[in-house]
């Protein structure tokens, strides 16, 4: 039998009692999203794609095809990273060529089809087809950011979820799969969530969204490059599945 000196024995108990007050805090401050500003930010891209489909923050036109289908339900992680691997088997990722369009690929993924699109694409089907698992679409929504590996006002998309324990997840992502915001590298600028995709806020904890440091774009708009191109950077990078 192993004898514990008192010290020791009070020790251990602060050491227990520290661990339980842990797993009872909530979600990390880096894993929710940072403060927004007040003042709503146009995103030409996001209201072209409102108009083509308004149907972009709901799943009620596949919902029976989705089940039908075997798509996975639930609201947690582990659905998110189902949905997930499925989009990257069945997407074809490719650039767009000429202006930068956003399109949802939900009803042609769930068809059983391999539809092509770029990061911004992949994000949005991913956040639309956790609707259809159950996820409520006020909790999902879109993330702009810097390019993970690009410069200059090149940008990048991700979808992001906030789970019932308030913890924000990153998914949908062309340079990564799905994880904790706090893994995110990039600079987070601008956000919307799925439920209102015309509405944009600056994340730089400011009131004036048009405010940035050296690294974010000084804008009031996503900014668009000569001629109509997209100012979001090269998304035909993918992390690949593990073959079986």
């Amino acid at each position: 039998m192993v004898s514990v000196a008192p010290y020791g024995l009070a020790m251990i108990r602060i050491a227990f009692a520290l661990a339980a007050a842990l797993l009872a805090l909530p979600a990390s401050a880096a894993d929710t999203l940072p403060p927004a500003g007040s003042k709503a930010i146009p995103v030409p891209q996001a209201t072209i794609m409102a108009r083509r489909y308004p149907d972009v923050g709901s799943c009620g036109a596949y919902q029976e095809a989705y089940l039908a289908a075997g798509w996975p339900r639930g609201v947690g992680i582990e659905t998110v990273k189902q949905i997930d691997s499925l989009v990257r088997k069945r997407m074809v990722l490719r650039n767009d060529s000429g202006a930068d369009v956003w399109t949802p690929l939900t009803e042609a993924l769930i068809a059983g089809k391999r539809p092509a699109g770029d990061c911004d694409d992949m994000s949005i089907t991913n956040a639309q087809l956790a609707v259809c698992a159950g996820m409520p679409a006020d909790r999902l929504g879109l993330l702009i950011t810097t390019a993970p590996n690009g410069t200059g006002g090149e940008l990048h998309m991700l979808a992001f979820y906030k789970d019932p324990k308030d913890q924000t997840w990153v998914f949908g992502d062309t340079f990564g799969r799905p994880r904790a915001l706090s893994r995110v590298s990039q600079r987070l600028i601008f956000m919307a969530y799925l439920n209102d995709v015309t509405r944009w806020y600056g994340l730089l904890g400011r009131s004036d969204p048009s405010l940035g440091t050296s690294e974010i774009p000084v804008t009031s708009a996503v900014p668009l490059l000569p001629d109509g191109e997209s100012s979001f950077a090269s998304c035909t990078r993918t992390v690949e599945e593990p073959s079986n």
